[in-house]
């Protein structure tokens, strides 16, 4: 499998695909495998690069604290090491931050922008979620347990209604080979709670916010404080879809990033 060494890091990234190059970036304790369930309808549309964040999946790196404007260097050097003189870029949750930090840092690498479930900056509730689920994995929690009140926090109600499915879930989150550390975890969590978008004037920049109608962790009202970062930015609210959009509706959330990333 790929992997680009940059400083202190060993970054592992798949492609797939064919198109105009798309560049994926996951969600905080997600890496490129959390794209699964929508990569078949992007892939059909676009040149997909799937990098997992320092801290997380298959990339190595040194252990030394994270910060988003890091993970937004990785991500430039990707491109750079493939030969992509401009992206669109899909960025989810966490993704969002990296996304708009490589955007502001480098506009002129960055083609369209499609945020999902994210915000420019966390709302204090979730910020203050983040921060207990990060403990509760620390402190040693049952890890059965705590899968099960993530997924509070991931999923749309309609998850919920089957059990057997639920317990699926965790033991598929348990089995993961590549399961992110308890560290790892703190690591991603402080580089997003100190996350603060450095730019000095709006980003001008074609962009799509996409988020979950049944999103608890950032509800459609945080991820339109966004728009104050993008002002020529659309938005749209996927129905029935919590903040795991691309896993509760994958083909309404890759038709809505894509009919928007390939438009003209």
């Amino acid at each position: 499998m790929p992997t680009l060494t940059v400083k202190d890091a060993e970054i592992y990234y798949e492609l797939a695909g064919e198109g105009p190059p798309l560049l994926l970036l996951a969600g905080l304790a997600s890496d490129s495998q959390s794209w699964g369930p929508a990569r078949p309808h992007l892939e059909r549309r676009f040149s997909l690069v799937m990098p997992d964040n320092r801290g997380c999946g298959r990339t190595r790196d040194d252990g030394a604290p994270l910060a988003v404007a890091g993970l937004a260097a990785d991500a430039l050097a990707l491109i750079d090491h493939l030969g992509i003189a401009r992206a669109h870029v899909l960025g989810h949750s966490m993704g969002v931050a990296v996304a708009l930090s490589l955007t502001a840092s480098r506009p002129d690498r960055v083609g369209r922008l499609a945020l999902a479930a994210g915000a420019a900056k966390l709302p204090a509730r979730a910020a203050s979620v983040i921060t207990s689920l990060v403990s509760l994995r620390e402190a040693g929690i049952d890890q059965n347990t705590w899968h099960r009140l993530f997924f509070h926090w991931l999923f749309a109600p309609g998850f919920f209604e089957s059990p057997a499915a639920v317990e699926a879930a965790v033991a598929m989150s348990r089995a993961y080979p590549y399961a992110q550390s308890p560290a790892d975890m703190r690591r991603q969590a402080e580089a997003v709670l100190g996350f603060s978008p450095a730019m000095s004037q709006p980003l001008d920049v074609p962009a799509l916010l996409i988020a979950g109608e049944e999103d608890i962790l950032l509800p459609p009202a945080a991820v339109r404080t966004t728009l104050e970062l993008l002002p020529e930015a659309r938005m749209t609210v996927l129905a029935g879809a919590g903040h795991s959009l691309h896993w509760d509706a994958p083909e309404a959330f890759a038709k809505a990033a894509g009919d928007f990333l390939a438009g003209p």
